[in-house]
């Protein structure tokens, strides 16, 4: 009898043994699955209005997000009318004056900002009608008062006087210039200049043009019923206008031809500001941004698992951190990786950036660290989901870019398909070291010796902080 037992216990030992996994290997990934997202609705009103509705009833809050979707504008000597019009739609209407628009918003507790696109407004539900109130009456009755036009310039010039030494800010401005030119909206700079040249008689003109219906969405986010969303469309916004609204067109910016080093200089500078980058041709929703994005994952844009800065701050210690974005755009986008480093190092730290955008184009990247960031995207996406932010997003993406109505929905799919060959082929299609442009934000006696190693024919070309071409006298 005790034999039986001792045979039988041990079977179940070597039942148990074979039962467990095996831990010395990392289990296979799962098979992506296509998600359920939120569930969103959309409908139109009859002056041409984009309606998204977004529920969410865990909290009894809503919110109103009026989106215009015009062209870019060229403003040319007048650059910053936009940005003007859009901060002043508060500053009083017809019936309210600043003050009162203030206080009418602080006595629900609410939230309202404008802006040259658009207006955003979040309260309590209860408190529905006299948040739309408000939102409405600024929308169609602004009066643009002199005072406050003259008020927010000098904000504006304000503004500028104290982010001219700012070297992060400067770097930003020029290398948009750079990137894609002053005859391109994304590149002309906002300059004191320019703002002293902007009118009332403008500001007023870019509102009555642009701030039309038809090229509007309306996303309502919140405790709101569908019935709710298109009576309150309905009442606040169906007198709303629509007219017809210019279209514009622009050249894509001219090519780079091989590496041009820009230095504008901060005297004594101690750090430098550091950016590669290129505009590159990549829409919204094409096939190849999925693979793109995820291969600028694995060069700098997830961060501290990103190359760069494993490279840039975890080995050689140069940089609290270093990053890379590659951006889509409908009509231009760009690329540009990029660091503050000390003065020191900033030769070196350039040499490693140009090594990791190499290395992305000349070396398959591993099965291991494609499933990495696959699993990272994965984690990030999933989260972002618990959003309804993000589910209104996916929506006017899909409406404005012209997506698959399940584009969001397979998007870990479709990720999932990526292939290690594909990283490397969106790599050597979108990433040009050899026709980009190095700027460096600093102290331009200690680095343009430095730095002529790099440029193309080993010229150092010099720039003020808005992009203007600057002659320095030996």
């Amino acid at each position: 009898m005790k034999r039986v037992i001792l045979i039988y216990i041990l079977l179940c030992f070597a039942g148990l043994a074979s039962a467990q996994p095996d831990r010395t290997h990392a289990p296979e990934p799962g098979k992506a699955k296509k998600l359920e997202l939120g569930n969103y609705d959309t409908f139109k009103l009859d002056n041409g209005l984009t309606v998204i509705l977004v529920q969410n009833h865990k909290l009894p809050t809503v919110s109103f997000s009026l989106q215009l979707d015009y062209d870019p504008v060229l403003e040319g000597a007048k650059s910053g009318t936009a940005s003007l019009a859009g901060s002043l739609l508060r500053s009083g209407t017809v019936n309210r004056t600043k003050q009162e628009i203030d206080e009418a918003v602080d006595f629900i507790g609410a939230t309202l900002n404008t802006s040259s696109s658009g207006i955003y407004a979040a309260g309590l539900k209860k408190h529905t009608d006299e948040l739309l109130d408000v939102m409405t009456d600024i929308l169609y009755h602004p009066v643009f008062p002199v005072k406050e036009f003259e008020k927010q310039k000098k904000q504006t010039l304000s503004a500028l006087k104290l982010n001219s030494t700012d070297a992060g800010t400067i770097a930003a401005t020029v290398a948009n210039v750079l990137r894609f030119g002053k005859d391109h909206p994304y590149g002309e700079p906002v300059t004191e200049e320019t703002i002293g040249q902007v009118t009332l008689d403008g500001v007023k003109s870019f509102y009555h043009t642009y701030f039309r219906p038809n090229v509007a969405y309306l996303i309502m986010i919140g405790d709101l019923t569908a019935d709710e969303s298109r009576k309150l469309a309905q009442t606040y916004f169906s007198s709303w206008e629509q007219a017809t609204v210019p279209s514009h067109a622009y050249p894509d910016p001219k090519p780079i031809s091989g590496v041009r080093v820009a230095v504008v200089d901060k005297p004594g500078a101690v750090q430098s500001v550091v950016k590669i980058t290129w505009p590159l041709k990549l829409k919204p929703g094409d096939p190849e941004e999925i693979p793109a994005k995820m291969m600028n994952n694995i060069l700098g844009g997830g961060v501290f698992s990103g190359r760069l800065m494993m490279n840039l701050r975890e080995d050689k210690a140069y940089t609290y951190g270093a990053t890379s974005g590659l951006h889509s755009d409908r009509l231009i986008g760009y690329f540009e990786a990029g660091a503050q480093v000390a003065k020191a190092v900033t030769d070196s730290a350039i040499t490693q950036f140009f090594y990791e955008i190499r290395r992305m184009r000349d070396e398959p990247v591993s099965p291991e660290d494609l499933q990495l960031n696959k699993n990272v995207i994965a984690g990030q996406f999933a989260r972002s989901l618990e959003n309804p932010q993000t589910v209104a997003s996916f929506a006017l993406n899909t409406i404005r870019y012209h997506l698959p109505q399940d584009y969001y929905a397979t998007y870990l799919e479709k990720m999932d398909r990526v292939t290690v060959p594909d990283i490397q082929q969106s790599a050597r299609k979108y990433l040009h070291p050899d026709s980009c442009i190095v700027l460096v934000v600093g102290d331009r006696q200690a680095l343009a010796g430095k730095l002529k190693q790099f440029a193309t024919g080993g010229t150092v070309e010099f720039y003020d902080r808005y992009g203007n071409p600057v002659n320095f006298k030996k």
